[in-house]
């Protein structure tokens, strides 16, 4: 099975991208493929996005992290009871705030490894990487949500991920975050993992005329060069792709006419064209 990882990620919040893991989740789905969603976020929006409650959930990414650090052998068991398999034949390992702590060991883990000389496999930042190790073979992608703080949560993500798309308000293309989210890339791809690669910049809450659009994609080139794809369609703003995480629902179930649909469909062709 061709796998990819594939980690979205913006240090601003705002930008869409719960949702837009949540509709790529649900258009590469729906194109035949396994797909499985991690929230990397202590706020657990992807999984409240989902229709659970953080809150409520007894397994979870932390409990995952945890024992991938303290029980590496017995990884598969705690893997099969932290993944939910939804009614939508999407999975989910879920988070809430007990991330905050699995966050905080491994920043614990991360100042020990420098002090000392021990076992160079267990690296704080490869831990999600080896916890992905167990689980790539059973789906074609793998999407993980990154929250904005934490950044040993979202270096780990990207130290596991093939691909990171960058999700990005089209009317403040300069500010919204690019510059922060391009250099810890840069910095991973130096320090752990050459392969990770921008996928591209997604333009989220497009509302205007399709002008703009052509005048964005210009600006993206004059302030990032020609190095960064952007995705062909902009995800554009409505209301309905606002309400469809409170209603625990993709927009292909909660307004599959809407326009934002279609570009979500657009996203997912450009995703599953990825080498």
């Amino acid at each position: 099975m061709s796998n990819k990882t594939i980690s979205v990620s913006n240090q601003k919040g705002g930008v869409g991208k719960t949702t837009s893991v949540i509709n790529l989740g649900a258009a590469l789905n729906s194109a035949n493929k396994k797909v499985l969603l991690i929230d990397n976020d202590p706020q657990g929006n992807l999984t409240a996005g989902l229709g659970y409650t953080p809150a409520e959930q007894p397994r979870t990414l932390a409990n995952l992290l945890l024992a991938a650090i303290d029980y590496p052998e017995d990884l598969d068991y705690h893997l099969q009871k932290a993944i939910i398999h939804t009614d939508t034949g999407i999975d989910l390992i879920p988070a809430n705030r007990r991330l905050a702590d699995a966050a905080a060991r491994l920043q614990v883990m991360q100042l020990s490894q420098y002090n000392a000389v021990g076992d160079a496999e267990r690296v704080s930042e490869h831990i999600m990487a080896d916890l992905l190790n167990h689980l790539r073979a059973s789906y074609d992608y793998i999407i993980i949500d990154c929250g904005l703080k934490h950044e040993l949560l979202t270096v780990n993500a990207l130290v596991a991920s093939d691909y990171c798309i960058v999700p990005v308000q089209a009317h403040f293309l300069a500010s919204e975050g690019i510059p922060e989210v391009l250099e810890l890339v840069k910095s991973v791809r130096e320090k752990f993992n050459p392969k990770l690669q921008i996928a591209g910049i997604l333009l989220t809450m497009y509302q205007s005329r399709p002008q703009l659009c052509h005048s964005v994609r210009e600006s993206v080139s004059e302030i990032y060069g020609e190095a960064f794809h952007v995705f062909e369609r902009p995800i554009e703003y409505s209301i309905k792709v606002a309400e469809c995480p409170a209603a625990g629902q993709s927009i292909f179930e909660y307004a599959p006419k809407n326009a934002a649909a279609e570009s979500y469909r657009s996203l997912a062709e450009e995703v599953l064209r990825l080498a």
